[in-house]
């Protein structure tokens, strides 16, 4: 015997006896069989004996009308659970915002308001304001990287190259760690204090560099060469930006990131300037830099680079990017670059006033200053 359903239903209802009226049950315990063959709109379901006739097919079509959309339900709320949870699991693939309280720039600096603090009282405010920060291990620094200096600053995570901080170029993203491609570079060299983490992993700190250029620039401190000097290269390296330069002991970056990168190592001499964890002495710059003392430099040159070279929009993305994603502090120089000022040029102006002997004492393009000068780092 068959029976016409005048409505699609699933075969799955029809899989169990008893999900159909006992009207239709067969005494010999066999179920009926559904049989998924489409004949002109309907549904055909043919009974394990045909020849037993089939009562109140109205009361069976209610059945299976009810359980079809039962079924159809939980389908549909099957697939929407797995829709979603694979939504989570590709948005995990990036960093996950969240508030933090160095995203409300000017309550973040709210310590500084009724203070009119200046050099060393300046400094260390500041650093009780941006030394509590989330470190990161080195694997998140490479990951970071590739979002932080995207060579699309307004599509970091879909942009597939990054831009190398001494030659300018954009090179792709997967050549990171490789021998023809980049690699990271501490600005503030390893050699001069950095021994222990956060200070090693410390993104305001970190670069993207070409490898081969990075070697070339080594532990050299930032500085211009001498004029006239002969022994000056540029640019820096054959794959440098052409406006670099270097000696023996200096390294001068494309001027377009000069001041970025003063004010990077600004940012280190506050965040680690004090001793550190271990009895470690602190970071300072200085214009005699000097390993064994964790000095770097040429101050005073990097205060001309943070005058000449203030905070690019990139540069700002950055940091408001590493405050958001990754660390959740900031750079207070290049949210407000006029702090440098106030930390650091006393000393410089003191160093100039003391510089009467042209011979013993130079200007401010770093060259040996006299015994007096060397009294203050900061």
């Amino acid at each position: 015997m068959m029976i016409a359903i005048s409505d699609p239903v699933l075969p799955a209802i029809f899989s169990n006896r008893h999900y159909l009226p006992r009207t239709i049950q067969l005494h010999n315990q066999n179920l009926i069989h559904a049989v998924s063959t489409f004949r002109r709109g309907a549904w055909i379901i043919r009974a394990s004996h045909p020849n037993r006739p089939i009562q109140h097919r109205e009361q069976m079509w209610l059945t299976c009308f009810h359980f079809s959309w039962k079924c159809f339900f939980s389908r549909l709320v099957s697939f929407y659970l797995l829709l979603s949870l694979n939504l989570v699991a590709v948005a995990s693939e990036y960093p996950t915002p969240s508030t933090y309280s160095c995203e409300d720039v000017a309550n973040y600096y709210s310590p500084l308001k009724h203070f009119r603090l200046k050099g060393e009282k300046l400094k260390r405010k500041l650093n009780s304001i941006i030394a509590p920060h989330h470190s990161l291990s080195y694997q998140e620094v490479w990951d970071a990287l590739k979002v932080l200096d995207a060579a699309d600053i307004d599509k970091p995570e879909a942009s597939l190259g990054i831009v190398e901080i001494y030659s300018l170029r954009v090179v792709p993203k997967w050549l990171s760690g490789k021998p023809e491609g980049w690699n990271r570079e501490h600005l503030w060299p390893r050699s001069y204090g950095l021994t222990t983490v956060p200070s090693l992993t410390d993104l305001h700190n970190i670069r993207p560099a070409d490898v081969n250029v990075n070697s070339s620039r080594g532990n050299k401190y930032y500085g211009e060469c001498i004029t006239g000097s002969t022994k000056c290269l540029r640019p820096a390296n054959k794959e440098a930006a052409l406006d670099t330069e270097a000696d023996k002991r200096r390294w001068a970056p494309p001027k377009e990131v000069r001041g970025d990168i003063a004010r990077a190592l600004m940012y280190m001499a506050v965040c680690y300037g004090f001793p550190q964890p271990g009895g470690s002495p602190g970071l300072r710059l200085s214009d005699t830099p000097n390993v064994e003392n964790r000095e770097m430099g040429l101050l005073s040159t990097l205060l001309e680079w943070n005058e000449v070279d203030p905070p690019s929009r990139e540069e700002k993305l950055r940091n408001e990017r590493i405050c958001k994603f990754y660390q959740h502090n900031r750079n207070p120089f290049v949210d407000h670059p006029e702090y440098v000022n106030l930390v650091w040029k006393q000393v410089v102006s003191w160093r100039a006033h003391n510089n009467n002997d042209n011979d013993k004492n130079v200007s401010n393009k770093g060259k040996k200053l006299g015994r007096g000068a060397q009294l203050l780092h900061l």
